[in-house]
């Protein structure tokens, strides 16, 4: 009974019966061994060489001098870290520039052969600090008072700066 109408009457259930000769069948059949499931792999991206990689970190430092970008430092990070190659510092006068460096920077790397996108994006122009991550190299795009607050050369200075 439902504890809330006490007129209501259970409903009985019926089941199917399966009939002798289906469930000898079912169990005299034997199991295929489940297949196993593998992801699709993606293809590896391709590094750049050594030659390669330094000419497109020069590329960028290029862009940027270009942009009238300031004091732009890149920092050689391989040895003493496993998520990129080079760090690309570069200080902007106020945000519209700091808009204009790194849409440059990623609007010259998409016109190169073979074309080189941005793996993401991060910050934004009124947090003062805008991230470009290129995999095997960082772009940090940074105002005056945020780069000196954050003081990123300080935090490497275990790399060597490349000239």
């Amino acid at each position: 009974r439902h504890p809330l109408n006490s007129r209501a009457q259970p409903i009985p259930m019926k089941t199917p019966k399966s009939s002798p000769k289906k469930a000898a069948a079912k169990k005299a059949a034997p199991r295929k061994p489940a297949a196993k499931k593998t992801a699709a792999k993606k293809p590896a991206r391709a590094k750049p060489s050594g030659n390669a990689l330094r000419a497109r970190v020069e590329r960028v430092r290029a862009i940027l001098d270009a942009k009238k970008g300031e004091n732009v430092v890149v920092m050689r990070v391989a040895d003493v870290s496993s998520f990129t190659d080079y760090i690309i510092l570069c200080t902007g006068l106020n945000n519209p520039h700091l808009r204009a460096l790194a849409d440059e920077v990623a609007k010259q790397l998409r016109l190169e052969t073979p074309p080189v996108a941005a793996h993401r994006r991060a910050g934004s122009v009124e947090s003062e600090w805008i991230v470009l991550d290129y995999f095997d190299f960082v772009v940090h795009l940074f105002t005056p008072q945020m780069r000196s607050y954050y003081a990123l050369e300080q935090l490497w200075k275990d790399a060597p700066v490349v000239k």
